[in-house]
């Protein structure tokens, strides 16, 4: 048997590369509006997607209020459990409304990492994706979007 041949019986079989993002605000407000008495399980989001097939990143996308502790601690656990956070602070308007969106933020992330990514699983309830996941099949990707 030549080294080439032997190569090639020696070679790892190709990981499935997996991105997992959450749209944590838009997940909170669907669950809170359309079912007030249940929460979000991220470890449960987690050990899903986490098979053996694949190797998955795990990205979760908030805008917080730097005031708030409890919006901190929540931002803590998730990260502790092996999500990389992404947050920024949340807008307060002139007419007292909050304005707390991450969808250009979460679309720029998903195409930077998209060309290392075999799979892309969106999580959000959110309808502006549509553009974003059109052009993630035109590259070839495989997307599963998950919402309430």
């Amino acid at each position: 048997m030549t080294t080439q041949e032997m190569a090639q019986h020696l070679t790892a079989p190709k990981v499935k590369r997996r991105g997992v993002f959450v749209d944590v605000q838009n997940i909170f407000f669907c669950i809170r509006d359309k079912f007030p008495n249940c929460r979000v399980n991220y470890q449960a989001i987690k050990d899903f997607f986490s098979t053996g097939d694949a190797l998955t990143t795990f990205t979760a996308f908030s805008c917080v209020d730097p005031e708030n502790r409890e919006q901190r601690g929540f931002i803590m656990r998730v990260a502790f459990i092996g999500y990389r956070v992404v947050t920024k602070p949340l807008k307060r308007m002139f007419d007292g409304n909050i304005k707390a969106n991450m969808d250009m933020e979460m679309a720029l992330e998903i195409l930077d990492q998209a060309p290392f990514l075999d799979e892309i699983v969106i999580i959000s309830g959110d309808g502006d994706f549509v553009s974003l996941i059109n052009r993630l099949v035109q590259m070839g990707k495989h997307v599963i979007v998950v919402g309430p």
